[in-house]
């Protein structure tokens, strides 16, 4: 019979039988536990408020600004809440031919005079049947006198022409009850719109 052009493998391995390898006997030490992999999944934190209805969002009606007004777009938290507002992201969009300037202010919600509560709020966890509603509230006015005075102003945004600025805050930006988050657009000779949107979860300030 002709030998085969090959060599058959060994059944020993560094003198050690392979059918001991199989039954999990290994003669070299096992891999430290800073060389296996991770089995850690990361959940952002805002899915975790959704997941348990305490996320929403919400945008304004179209606010339009004229004769040296202003418009106010606000997110406000009622005195008797009960909860903490975590302001996530926001947004600011100009559909006009000009650029606008928008003014960040912290403040009393008390103060906010000749608004509109929108409609145009919803849960970020959309089912049947729904999540609880906000405790939040996301307000919007044009052309009132101005009340804001003794507010924190914060930051100014010069926002584009037919454009969109947002940033996300991570839920750094936190409302106590009684408390507002606005954003001011004082009217610069020309006709000014804008349209705000803003996403925030929900925690009790107790518990």
């Amino acid at each position: 019979m002709t030998k085969p052009s090959y060599t058959r493998p060994s059944y020993f391995f560094g003198g050690i039988p392979d059918v001991y390898m199989q039954m999990g006997y290994y003669p070299f030490p096992t891999p430290s536990a800073t060389e296996q992999l991770s089995r850690s999944v990361h959940i952002p934190y805002a899915m975790s408020m959704a997941d348990q209805c305490k996320y929403f969002m919400g945008q304004s009606d179209k606010i339009t600004v004229s004769n040296g007004a202003h418009g106010i777009a606000a997110l406000s938290n009622p005195l008797r809440s009960g909860v903490h507002l975590f302001v996530n992201h926001w947004m600011i969009t100009n559909p006009s031919p000009h650029p606008i300037e928008a003014h960040f202010l912290f403040g009393k919600g008390s103060s906010i005079t000749g608004t509109t509560l929108s409609r145009q709020v919803t849960s970020g966890y959309v089912q049947l049947p729904s999540c609880p509603t906000a405790q939040g509230q996301l307000l919007h006015g044009a052309g009132m006198a101005d009340t804001l005075s003794d507010h924190i102003h914060t930051s100014t945004r010069i926002i584009p022409a037919s454009s969109t600025v947002e940033a996300t805050p991570g839920g750094q930006w936190i409302l106590g009850p009684g408390m507002a988050l606005i954003a001011r657009v004082p009217n610069a000779g020309e006709i000014t719109s804008f349209y705000f949107s803003i996403d925030w979860w929900e925690q009790p300030v107790y518990g």
